[in-house]
């Protein structure tokens, strides 16, 4: 009888916290700017990890010679992105900085490469879905769907105040699709 009681509160437990933390994962998503950015995929050539697009942002590459900033970087380390929205609607990077620069559009991401461009991530280099999904969305994000040309596409993202970027959907022809977790 106790060792049931006692395996009940701990599966209430976990679940609470699971609920806690997709509870926690939506709201930032809901609450966060949204901004749009060019992206392209491809190909990983990792079968581990499971059913996913690899995809690239302007984030992903940064020329330092192009933005403002610092430019005195470490792998592993910081980098906070200031970003500003241009005339077509989509986010790009115009400063790059080691410590919080305190006002307007700052993604947060870690370092993965110094050189003449910082190469970074943002924990949006990934997009996870089911099978047949994730390989639509790659081969679109490619550049072909059956051998045609594909319209360039915009991952929607929501940049919440702490800096922390979350994919929210794709524009795909004009086509907004945004992800519902429920």
């Amino acid at each position: 009888m106790i060792g049931g009681l006692k395996l009940g509160l701990i599966a209430a437990a976990m679940t609470g916290f699971l609920v806690f933390m997709l509870v926690s994962h939506e709201t930032a998503r809901a609450t966060g700017t949204e901004i749009e950015m060019s992206v392209e995929g491809y190909d990983p050539r990792d079968i581990f990890l499971g059913h996913y697009a690899e995809i690239r942002t302007p984030l992903s590459r940064i020329d330092l010679a192009s933005v403002e900033g610092d430019d005195t970087f470490e792998p592993y380390q910081r980098v906070f992105v200031t970003l500003e929205i241009d005339a077509d609607g989509l986010a790009r990077p115009v400063a790059v900085h080691r410590a919080q620069p305190g006002s307007g559009l700052v993604a947060e991401g870690r370092v993965t490469w110094v050189g003449d461009a910082l190469v970074t991530r943002f924990n949006i280099e990934r997009y996870y879905a089911d099978r047949d999904e994730a390989l639509a969305l790659q081969a679109r994000l490619r550049g072909g769907v059956d051998g045609e040309f594909a319209a360039p596409a915009r991952v929607i993202l929501s940049l919440t105040g702490s800096g922390q970027l979350m994919i929210k959907g794709f524009e795909i022809d004009g086509e907004r699709r945004i992800d519902r977790l429920w």
